[in-house]
């Protein structure tokens, strides 16, 4: 029973989420960072032994977007943790819904693309995956999503410590920064290119932010619960020692 008892207070404190969340803010920055990148640079191509050339810039945004989809499981999984931890804490509830609303933007951006592709002349799928028009569409659900993200990481940061809670909140306002300057761009010269002139000005400054915004949030999530027990001995032969157990938090 005594081992049954250990191995549930050490669930309890063991923080999967905080790590969950912390790889999912990683890959969420090296996804801007790429997508940014494709778009700040223009188009450029990379030949290749046996073929004439492939675009590098639609290359670095197709694994832009890879590292993207690859944060969502950890996001959701870092988010169903704490929800179960804190069943009762209105801020997993309200990242939750955040997480549950970035979703369906997701799926509403892969459902036009798929009719875009039906309405294309041609059936070749390769065309249609390398089409730079694809890669302008899709930036296009990132400035929801940038939003929804600072509330996600903005609720989760009153789960941490006030040192790396400050952190994680300031990443999350350079999100809402990110969304809110991309829309005052494209609102002031809106058309098909919009996102793309927005997200290139200054050399990509804008993805650039949100990279950052990102990492702050990653290494705010490094805060670990621990359980550091000291024991007291007693003086009294045959007692059993008594041992002092309290929280504290490790930082790596």
């Amino acid at each position: 029973m005594r081992d049954s008892f250990l191995s549930r207070r050490a669930s309890a404190v063991r923080p999967s989420w905080a790590r969950a969340l912390q790889r999912a803010a990683l890959l969420l920055a090296a996804s801007v960072a790429l997508f940014g990148s494709s778009l700040a640079v223009g188009r450029w191509t990379v030949s290749l032994p046996g073929s004439e050339f492939i675009y590098g810039d639609v290359l670095l945004a197709w694994i832009g977007m890879v590292a993207y989809v690859s944060a969502w499981p950890n996001l959701w999984a870092g988010l169903r943790d704490l929800q179960a931890r804190q069943p009762t804490d209105s801020n997993g509830v309200v990242a939750w819904r955040a997480f549950s609303l970035s979703l369906l933007v997701a799926v509403a951006t892969v459902v036009v693309l798929l009719l875009q592709y039906h309405a294309l002349a041609s059936a070749d799928v390769w065309i249609f995956i390398v089409s730079w028009p694809i890669m302008r569409f899709a930036g296009w659900s990132l400035v929801p999503t940038l939003a929804l993200h600072g509330i996600i990481f903005g609720r989760v940061a009153r789960s941490l410590e006030p040192p790396f809670q400050y952190l994680t909140d300031l990443g999350a306002l350079i999100l809402f920064a990110v969304a809110a300057a991309t829309t005052v761009i494209i609102l002031q010269s809106p058309g098909a290119s919009a996102f793309v002139q927005a997200w290139s000005l200054g050399l990509g400054v804008l993805p650039a932010a949100a990279a950052v915004g990102y990492g702050l949030i990653a290494f705010g999530m490094t805060a670990q619960s621990a359980t550091v027990k000291a024991p007291i001995a007693t003086t009294q032969p045959g007692s059993l020692r008594a041992s002092a157990e309290r929280p504290f938090e490790v930082f790596r």
